[in-house]
């Protein structure tokens, strides 16, 4: 026991004298003056794992990589930790061991963010609470009330944690933080509320008391999605550090980064099962190209470190010599004991051996192992590209000798006229096409001269008239909680008195099949019926037939099946057919700015094309003589059984 001997001057005619205390047990603790340690060392010491694939005591040896990133988070100059990681590989136990440590040496209000109510209680429940409680030390600050155990809001003797949630401000607000949290990052709302900012921001702001004084530290924690996810901008732009994990071969010493491409398994095994559950996949050394097994690796991960990608430096010289505020790491899954190297070999060949044009698979491999955001694919095709398939022939012209088939027309309606493509189509199953005439007009007049008056003729003379359009019946400024256009009724009209010569077409993502027909009975957005007993609307996997055009436009214009445009294409129309891409759900995208109507127009062509069944149309030739055999296609049920030829 420690006791004192202080002084007590003399006063109100009494001598001066001496008097005697003692500290309590609780005194003692909170005075006496600890030896500095960093948090790796702390965290084997205090921090004991129950929900854990392995529990007991916390062990550096396990995942020795967080080592660097927990001790780098308590040096005078770092502020922001960044973890851009894949799952399994401990980066949130590393911030809960960060937290512990400042719970016992540098105590401060402590905010936790997830990116819901849920996972704030789960957490609480089922990570921080057990930290809290399965420590001998930890349990010390407890202070024994039920009430002070609540799921989102932990309060111990000397410091109070909050959970908070993205999608609320009120859990965001009026609460000085000395360290936030902030996990999966990457699942916020861009908002977190309609009125608040985003929710980083709001979670920020709570450290506003303590960063004057630079006691303050955030991590920001996620697996990444897209490039413009929160947590790739932060890694890429907002650490002003960024380290990888050099590991260190066991059989040659070499120092090096792993990286995918290294990972190899037998080339004649293409079963992503059977590699994952045997296990066959092996990492090639960059030094000696030795074979690691997952043995290996654990052992070149042992002896690694962490370096900084511009200085070279490993993680204690740099910071020591550039002082950083913000700091970033990068964790891919095959650093991590809990993920066998034959893990990410399956996922990249499941991934690649998808053919339903779907780039799921290919995006959880890149977020969820290679720990980096997915890169959303953008067709390679240029203006230039699209101009090498114009042959040279004039605008309006059709190809001639017998080539033709049928003429059917696309139109893309808009608030203020309609987009316009004219296509020609070569017998057979080729599917070969030529653009005729494309454009725009202001008026369902002036379209209906285009599609219906106009006749358009062949070198020869020889006249052809438009079989078969489909025109977007959803055009217009989209009033998206409607599903509908505000030209749409005009559309039906116009599509009635043409009736068996254009249909009414609403595109869909997803369909099981490449078209069908709704039975539409009123006018959209009203009681009013339409008359005549309504109308049938055309209904078309926009999905399909757009992989179908981007797979045409590959075919050189020499050969069969070519999707041909006439001499005068001009690069301002060719450049529609350039605007989509494929974004992260394999669906077709239009690049922000840019204009495609007439990609659109392909496509509604194509669509007409199956409708008519110019496809099954054969031309025979017998004696020199050129004569068509069409076959018949099934009834159509828009046009109560008329045959389009």
């Amino acid at each position: 026991m420690i006791s004192a001997r202080i002084r007590v001057p003399a006063r109100d005619g009494m001598a001066e004298g001496h008097s005697r205390f003692r500290f309590t047990a609780a005194e003692r603790r909170v005075l006496r003056r600890k030896k500095p340690i960093q948090v790796s060392v702390w965290a084997e010491r205090h921090r004991w794992l129950t929900q854990s694939v392995i529990s007991g005591p916390w062990r550096n040896a396990v995942t020795p990589y967080l080592t660097g990133i927990m001790d780098a988070a308590v040096f005078p100059s770092v502020e922001t930790v960044i973890i851009c990681k894949a799952p399994q590989v401990g980066g949130t136990e590393a911030a809960h061991n960060f937290v512990g440590y400042t719970i016992d040496r540098a105590p401060g209000p402590v905010m936790y963010v997830y990116p819901d109510k849920g996972t704030a209680a789960d957490n609480s429940k089922d990570r921080i609470l057990p930290m809290l409680k399965d420590s001998p030390l930890m349990r010390t600050f407890l202070t024994g009330l039920d009430d002070d155990q609540a799921q989102l809001r932990i309060k111990l003797r000397h410091v109070i944690i909050y959970l908070a949630w993205s999608h609320s401000p009120t859990s965001l607000a009026n609460k000085p933080c000395r360290y936030v949290i902030f996990d999966e990052v990457d699942k916020y709302p861009d908002t977190a509320g309609r009125k608040e900012a985003d929710p980083i921001s709001l979670g920020e702001k709570r450290i506003v008391t303590y960063r004057s004084s630079r006691k303050s530290k955030i991590w920001k924690l996620s697996t990444p999605t897209i490039e413009a996810g929160p947590i790739w901008v932060a890694f890429t732009e907002e650490a002003q550090a960024r380290f990888d994990y050099w590991v260190r071969c066991p059989s040659c010493g070499k120092a090096q980064v792993m990286v995918f491409d290294r990972i190899r398994w037998p080339e004649d095994e293409r079963d992503p099962g059977r590699i994952e559950s045997e296990r066959l996949a092996r990492y090639l050394c960059d030094g000696c190209d030795a074979c690691w097994d997952d043995g290996d690796r654990r052992r070149a991960v042992a002896a690694g470190e962490w370096r900084e990608r511009d200085s070279g430096l490993e993680l204690s010289a740099h910071l020591k010599a550039f002082q950083p505020a913000k700091i970033g790491f990068h964790i891919p899954s095959w650093v991590s004991p809990f993920v066998s190297l034959s893990s990410p070999a399956a996922a990249f060949l499941m991934a690649q051996q998808d053919k339903s044009g779907d780039k799921t698979k290919l995006k959880d491999f890149m977020n969820n192992h290679k720990a980096e955001p997915w890169v959303i694919y953008r067709t390679e095709r240029d203006e230039a590209k699209v101009l090498r398939l114009c042959d040279d022939r004039p605008r309006g012209m059709v190809p001639g000798a017998g080539m033709v088939a049928a003429l059917t027309a696309g139109v893309d309606t808009q608030k203020h006229g309609f987009w316009f493509e004219i296509r020609a189509w070569g017998w057979g199953m080729d599917q070969e096409s030529w653009m005729i005439r494309e454009g725009f007009v202001e008026s369902f007049e002036a379209l209906s001269r285009v599609l219906f008056s106009d006749t358009y003729t062949d070198a020869d003379g020889k006249a052809y008239m438009v079989q078969l359009a489909v025109q977007d019946a959803m055009g217009g400024t989209q009033r998206q909680t409607m599903g509908i256009g505000t030209r749409t009724a005009e559309v039906y009209d116009f599509c009635r008195r043409h009736k068996g010569r254009i249909l009414p077409f609403k595109g869909e993502y997803r369909m099981n099949q490449p078209f069908a027909y709704t039975s539409i009975e009123y006018y959209p957005g009203t009681k009013k019926l339409i008359p005549a007993g309504g109308i049938m609307l055309l209904r078309g996997n926009v999905t399909y037939y757009k992989n179908l055009l981007s797979n045409k436009l590959d075919v050189i214009g020499a050969d069969p099946g070519a999707w041909h445009f006439h001499g005068e294409l001009n690069e301002d129309y060719a450049r529609h057919y350039t605007a989509e891409y494929v974004n992260e759900k394999g669906l077709w995208e239009c690049a922000s700015g840019k204009d495609n109507h007439l990609w659109d127009c392909g496509v509604y062509n194509l669509i007409a094309a199956d409708i008519i069944g110019v496809k099954f149309w054969q031309r025979a030739q017998a004696a020199g003589a050129t004569h068509e055999v069409k076959a018949k296609p099934a009834n159509n049920p828009y046009t109560e059984g008329y045959q389009f030829f």
